[in-house]
């Protein structure tokens, strides 16, 4: 990752602009940073000459989205997407400034590279609690207003991330990364399994969606049965909190999951570079992300041994839990508990 987009993640989640709050200076200013890096990479504006999708929310608040396209050849369509607002007196690096920077990484990298798909970027508004799921939430919004404007019939999937700048607080786990909604499509499942085999420093785990997950702009998605990948580290202690700083973030990891991400959508648009890739992806030798596919994920994860009797819910609920507690923990005291609690 190139140190410009480090420094724009130092920049979004200075103190001074306490935390990003949609009607505030610090706001204005995040949203001015994010559209100088738009003009940056030479991107188009998804609405007609102009970056800015702007509504008014249930407060009177003016909700602001940032969008912008990276034209290909073909009429598929991946949308990438991260929300750039905070909350009154926290700097939010990690949520989400260091998404923001990975994603305006991702397409410099990809800034020479032919693609045949088209990528949409939308760095949305209001996502956090005030609007959460609401109708003011800046990705619901979008959601509603983008069926008028972007044919649905060729959309691959979108590529959502919040809390992607940490460290996970499990000894010889702090590189995981986690994939959720792997059962969503076929073609994105792949792909990134195809991809995570090239990463050495990032342990990725596949999961499948489901509503314990609606932590973010991923919600929407899901729940009008669209294919998405949420790509999250999970909540730390920090969270939420003024300790969510820039100097606590793992800027190796971060600059890790820039080229993983890049190398997902590469693999996506090879394989809509050849006709066939569909039918090849359909194959019975390529069956979907189901529950025993999850079921061999959170074995690696845990290194226990998960049969198909086990609640991989009431598993998945409990790493949830458990990983925001303490950036001290283990594999072996989860294990006891899970197997305490009667889950493992």
């Amino acid at each position: 990752m190139k140190k410009e987009y480090i420094r724009l993640i130092q920049k979004l989640s200075n103190p001074s602009l306490n935390g990003r709050v949609p009607g505030t200076k610090g706001h204005e200013i995040a949203r001015r940073l994010i559209l100088e890096q738009f003009e940056k990479l030479s991107l188009t504006p998804l609405l007609e000459k102009r970056w800015e999708q702007t509504y008014t929310a249930f407060d009177g608040k003016i909700g602001r989205n940032l969008l912008a396209r990276r034209k290909g050849h073909n009429d598929k369509w991946l949308l990438l997407g991260a929300h750039y607002d905070h909350i009154n007196g926290c700097p939010g690096a990690n949520d989400n400034a260091a998404a923001i920077g990975i994603l305006l990484s991702v397409l410099d990298s990809l800034k020479s590279s032919n693609l045949n798909i088209n990528i949409v970027l939308a760095i949305f508004d209001m996502e956090e609690h005030r609007y959460f799921l609401t109708k003011s939430m800046g990705s619901i919004y979008f959601y509603r207003e983008s069926q008028k404007r972007l044919n649905y019939d060729h959309f691959l999937g979108a590529f959502i991330l919040d809390l992607c700048g940490h460290s996970v607080g499990v000894k010889d786990r702090e590189n995981s990364l986690f994939v959720i909604g792997a059962n969503t499509s076929l073609i994105l499942s792949k792909s990134i399994e195809i991809t995570q085999n090239h990463m050495e420093n990032l342990q990725i785990y596949r999961l499948r969606s489901r509503r314990l997950f609606y932590l973010s702009d991923n919600y929407i998605f899901d729940r009008n049965r669209k294919p998405n990948l949420f790509f999250t580290c999970g909540h730390d202690p920090y969270y939420h909190t003024p300790k969510d700083t820039f100097e606590k973030l793992n800027l190796e990891k971060i600059s890790n999951i820039s080229t993983y991400i890049s190398h997902c959508i590469l693999t996506i648009n090879r394989k809509f570079g050849d006709s066939t890739a569909e039918l090849l992806l359909s194959s019975g030798d390529n069956p979907p992300f189901d529950h025993e596919s999850e079921t061999v994920e959170l074995s690696r994860f845990l290194k226990a041994e998960i049969g198909p009797h086990h609640n991989l819910d009431r598993i998945c609920d409990f790493l949830i839990r458990e990983l925001s507690k303490t950036p001290n923990n283990d594999l072996e005291s989860i294990k006891s508990t899970l197997k305490t609690l009667r889950i493992l």
